[in-house]
């Protein structure tokens, strides 16, 4: 069975004072619903006692008692929203700045609606006329903004309700019969619509651009972790090589050593700052993805298409397909020569008669080294004797 959230929508548990949903709802003999306090507010400040919507009039003010199985479904909904909207944090509407109504005289009021028409930000008790008075109810109201004179054509000083596909601009009705005659204009919200879906596709590229770099960042990670075993591989290769040779030999091969150690800490500098790179444009495109993700939700038609064009441009990225992390070195030519020169050593001291094995001592082993065959990091002394 489905839950009464799911039933009720947010217009059908809204006070027609304060356009929110209901607190400590009451109802009233004609049957109309509204939020406690807005009502005592409304019935406080005016002399006569009535329905604010239908206007049937009360000989006796009413006892308000607050009606249980309404507040059950307010309390209900507004849970509900609650849960849906705290997995999204939005740092547009926490940091938004609150209106205040433009007709208070004294204290100035928090606002609830912004008339286009009249251009002005109003507070329920001056919100009021705009829905009793006939005159006032076909103005066009909107969430209440402080930039309102952005809503509202400069030049004709009427509201932009509608959209100039050609001139890419948002006009007013009376554009629509001067500069704009000839042009195809749709409202507002039906190009609103249509820039909601192109933000679809923007964010799901994004979505997408992140992905493919967060693997990125895997494969580089993985490639520093098969570099870092490949060269310990290397080095324990070498050191079973090396440690049979005379001290020149274990010269050179503490210099393979840090040549090694030099080429494995630069791949990780080079992985770290391609990582780096790869956060930073992450962070860019989860900003821009939430900026999308935000105004694929708002009803702000006007803001959407006015900051759409900024949204919607390219990210300065790089492409990242072609980068890898390549260190290896190249000692199979060298690990050779070593061990034939190894075994040609042991070769000849097999040879040898153990009573004679004192007399190898006095003589000298002349080790040349080929430059063609050697490593293009080891510097070779003149005599091609010493490796440095």
């Amino acid at each position: 069975m489905a839950s009464s959230s799911s039933l009720l929508s947010e217009d059908q548990l809204q006070c027609s004072i304060c356009l929110d949903v209901f607190t400590d709802p009451v109802s009233t003999p004609c049957g109309h619903n509204f939020c406690k306090m807005c009502l005592k507010k409304c019935w406080d400040t005016s002399p006569y006692c009535q329905c604010p919507v239908c206007k049937e009039d009360f000989p006796k003010r009413p006892e308000l008692r607050v009606n249980t199985f309404i507040s059950g479904l307010a309390a209900q909904f507004k849970k509900s929203v609650q849960v849906k909207s705290s997995s999204v944090v939005d740092p547009l509407l926490s940091n938004t700045k609150k209106v205040l109504c433009d007709s208070c005289t004294e204290e100035k009021l928090e606002a609830l609606r912004s008339c286009l028409h009249c251009g002005v930000s109003l507070c329920s008790t001056h919100l009021m006329p705009h829905k009793t008075t006939t005159k006032y109810k076909k103005h066009k109201l909107i969430d209440p903004v402080e930039n309102l004179e952005d809503y509202i054509c400069q030049k004709h000083e009427r509201p932009l309700e509608l959209f100039c596909r050609d001139d890419k601009m948002c006009v007013c009705q009376f554009c629509t019969e001067t500069d704009h005659k000839t042009h195809k204009t749709v409202p507002v919200e039906e190009e609103g619509q249509l820039k909601k879906s192109h933000l679809g596709k923007k964010q799901a590229n994004f979505q997408k651009m992140i992905q493919d770099r967060l693997r990125k960042i895997q494969e580089l990670k993985q490639s520093v972790e098969l570099n870092n075993k490949n060269i310990e591989k290397e080095k324990a290769e070498s050191m079973e090589v090396l440690s049979a040779l005379m001290r020149c030999i274990e010269r050179s091969q503490a210099e393979l050593l840090k040549v090694m150690e030099e080429k494995q800490k630069a791949a990780e500098r080079q992985a770290e700052e391609f990582i780096k790179e790869l956060e930073k444009e992450i962070t860019e495109l989860k900003r821009r993805n939430t900026e999308l993700e935000q105004l694929s939700h708002t009803e702000d038609h006007l803001h959407l298409l006015q900051i759409y064009p900024s949204l919607c441009s390219p990210p300065h990225t790089q492409d990242w397909t072609d980068v890898t992390i390549t260190s290896h070195l190249s000692l199979e030519t060298l690990r050779r020569n070593l061990s034939q020169l190894q075994e040609t050593f042991n070769k000849k001291m097999k040879e040898l008669p153990e009573i004679k094995l004192r007399r190898i001592q006095q003589y000298g082993v002349e080790v040349t080294l080929d430059p063609d065959t050697a490593h293009p990091n080891l510097i070779l002394s003149d005599d091609r004797k010493q490796i440095t």
